[in-house]
This record gives C-alpha cells, structure tokens and sequence, in this order.
C-alpha cells in the first residue's frame, strides 16, 4: 500500500499538469478555421508516450527507484490529461455539422497519422539515448 500512494499522488499531479498545459492549447489554436485543439495536446501526448515508454524499456530506466512513480507520472497522468478521444470526437462532430463529414474524416485522420508519427519519433528517440 505505501508504494501506492505515491503513485496515485504522481499520476493526479500529472494529471492536473497535463490537463492545464491542454486547456492553454484550446486558447493557441482557438483562431483556426476549424476547431482543433485537441490535436496539438494529442500530437505531444504521443510523443511524450512513446520516448517514456522507450526509455523506461531501458534496463538502466527500469532499475531506478523513482520508474514506480514517475513513470505513471508521465505517461498516465501527464499524456493521459493532455490527450482525449471525448474532445476530439465533439470537435469532430463541430466539424462535420459545420464543414461535412469529409472535412471531419480528414481531421480524424490527420489526428490519428500525425499522432503516429510522434509517438513514432518518441520511441526513436527514447531508444537513440546513449546510457
């Protein structure tokens, strides 16, 4: 139980990190033709999923002490609050009922392929680090 603790605690921290840092996305984008804001948030989301995830698959990562609790950290708390399928499928839907459901298919597309490739990179990085 104590070791649980601490990582409920980190992954609310994250959480509550990830979810202003996506707040203050919806505001950098609100003067796009379309509404957009989850696709950046979703785009660092990956990025950040896929090099945590590459670096703590690391034998020296996973050995440390803190990996119990700034792994849940990272990537439940902070990519987990900083990307949301609810808020891009209610953008979707803004879409579609202004623009057609082929802008909306293009949107979702180029969410999913642009997420992709992030997490892609991510995991390129997290497994170019020299340890």
């Amino acid at each position: 139980m104590n070791e649980t603790v601490p990582t409920l605690f980190a992954v609310a921290l994250g959480g509550a990190l990830g979810s202003m840092l996506r707040f203050r996305l919806r505001f950098i984008t609100s003067n796009a033709k379309i509404p957009m804001g989850t696709l950046p948030g979703n785009i660092i989301a990956s990025f950040i999923l896929g090099l945590v995830s590459a670096l703590f698959a690391d034998a020296f990562f996973a050995v440390q002490g803190w990996q119990s609790w700034f792994y849940p950290f990272l990537t439940i708390g902070l990519a987990g609050a900083l990307s949301t399928f609810s808020s891009l499928a209610l953008e979707m839907h803004q879409i579609t009922k202004k623009h057609g459901w082929k802008k909306s298919v293009g949107y979702a597309s180029l969410t999913f392929v642009t997420g992709l490739i992030a997490l892609s990179l991510g995991i390129f990085m997290g497994t170019s680090v020299p340890v």
